[in-house]
């Protein structure tokens, strides 16, 4: 711990650590401490290695699939709403790949949530919906006066 906060706290970690410097493929350094003393540094490198892919993954669900939080806490229930989301993400994917008229994928989304109850065509999202005809047989009823 820093010297300021090592006088107020106690060392939460007191058993002994081990420092691994790993090169990644764009040259940079990486500063990896492991409290397993035994394995070869290779294989906490790839260990490393695996887990920082699991949490791009994560970072891409987060950012693509809009799960602001699980609903239940058990691994199906976490599954079941992970893959949902995938799927509905796929289907929004498909849908948009089938168009031309809106190029980004949120816009789409957007006009796909806003009409989602309403049968419409996909190339006419972007239209406003066409006015019900109105029979001269019935009355209408105006809130603003004309």
């Amino acid at each position: 711990l820093p010297q300021r906060m090592a006088r107020s706290r106690r060392n939460p970690f007191a058993d002994p650590v081990r420092e691994i410097t790993v090169r990644i493929a764009t040259g940079k350094l990486i500063r990896l401490l492991t409290n397993d003393l035994d394995a070869p540094a290779e294989e906490i490198a790839d260990l490393y290695k695996e887990r920082w892919q699991i949490e791009l993954f994560f970072k891409w669900i987060k950012q693509n699939l809009k799960i602001r939080h699980f609903l239940g806490a058990s691994e199906n229930a976490v599954r079941i709403q992970v893959f949902v989301a995938l799927i509905a993400y796929l289907l929004l994917r498909a849908a948009q790949a089938t168009q031309k008229t809106v190029r980004q994928p949120l816009a789409f989304a957007r006009l796909v949530r806003l009409n989602i109850m309403h049968r419409r065509s996909i190339d006419a999202l972007k239209n406003s919906p066409p006015q019900p005809k109105q029979d001269d047989r019935q009355m209408s009823l105006s809130l603003y006066p004309v």
